[in-house]
C-alpha cells in the first residue's frame, strides 16, 4: 500500500498547461456541443434527407438510415477530443481516454438492426457476432464513465471549499444534477431491455440516450466555462 500511495497521489497533481496542448475549454465545449446535438442533426437529417417522419427506437439505430455516416462521425470526433483531451491532473485523462475509447466502441460495433420504418441493412465495419453485445458494454460503460466524470472529477478543486466562487458552487450542482440524469437515464434503459425484456420498436431508449446526451452536453460546456463561468473579478482572485 505504501508504494502505491504515492502513484496515486501523483495523479491527483495538477499538470502544467502548455501552449502545445488543445485549450481545455474549447476541447469541453466542443464535446458538450456535439453530444447535445447529435440526437437533432440525427432526426433532422432522416426528416429532411431521407423523407422519414418516424423516430428509430434509439439513437444507435440511426446507423441503419441515411444519417450513419453522421451518427459515427460525430462519435468518432467526440472519442478523438476526448483522447485528446488533457485535464487538470492524470485522473481527468484517464477517465476521458476511456470515455474516447468507449465512444469509438458505440461506433464501430454497430447494434443490431430491428424491424423498423426507413431502416436498411449495411455492412458492419467489424462483422462478426458479438457486434450487438460489444455495442451495449461500450454505450453503458461510456454513459457510466461521463457520469463519474461529472459527479467526481469535475466538482473536484484545488482550492479549500471556503474559498470556492458563487459560480463554482453551482457549477458543482450543476454537475451533479448531470451525472444523476445520466445514471438514471442507463438504469432506464437497463430495467427496459434487460428486466423487463421490451422490444426495440419503442423509442423509450431513444429519449432515454437523448436526455443522457443533454445532461453530458450540459457539464462539459459548463466545464468549458460557456455556463455559469466566473466573473472577471473572481478570475483574478485565482
Amino acid at each position: 500500500m505504501t508504494s502505491i500511495k504515492p502513484w496515486l497521489q501523483s495523479l491527483d497533481k495538477e499538470r502544467s498547461s502548455t501552449p502545445e496542448l488543445i485549450s481545455f475549454n474549447a476541447t469541453r465545449k466542443a464535446v458538450g456541443w456535439l453530444g447535445i446535438l447529435l440526437p437533432l442533426a440525427l432526426l433532422t437529417g432522416s426528416f429532411l434527407f431521407g423523407d422519414c417522419c418516424k423516430l428509430q427506437p434509439s439513437i444507435s439505430h440511426y446507423y441503419y438510415t441515411n444519417m450513419r455516416e453522421v451518427f459515427v462521425g460525430v462519435l468518432c470526433a467526440v472519442s478523438l477530443f476526448l483522447f485528446t483531451y488533457k485535464g487538470h491532473n492524470a485522473w481527468d485523462s484517464i477517465s476521458a481516454n476511456l470515455a474516447g475509447l468507449f465512444a469509438l466502441g458505440v461506433a464501430i460495433f454497430p447494434t443490431d438492426i430491428a424491424d423498423y420504418a426507413c431502416q436498411e441493412d449495411v455492412q458492419a465495419v467489424f462483422a462478426i457476432a458479438a457486434n450487438n453485445t460489444l455495442h451495449y458494454i461500450s454505450a453503458a460503460s461510456l454513459f457510466i464513465t461521463l457520469a463519474c466524470i461529472s459527479l467526481f472529477l469535475f466538482t473536484k478543486s484545488n482550492k479549500p471549499k471556503s474559498e470556492w466562487s458563487k459560480q463554482k458552487i453551482r457549477r458543482n450542482l450543476v454537475y451533479k444534477l448531470c451525472g444523476i440524469v445520466m445514471v438514471i437515464c442507463i438504469a432506464s434503459i437497463f430495467i427496459y431491455k434487460v428486466l423487463l425484456k421490451y422490444n426495440d420498436t419503442n423509442t423509450l431508449t431513444f429519449w432515454m440516450e437523448t436526455f443522457a446526451l443533454a445532461a453530458f452536453g450540459i457539464s462539459w460546456l459548463t466545464k468549458g466555462e460557456a455556463l455559469l463561468g466566473d466573473t472577471d473579478g473572481e478570475k483574478m482572485k485565482k
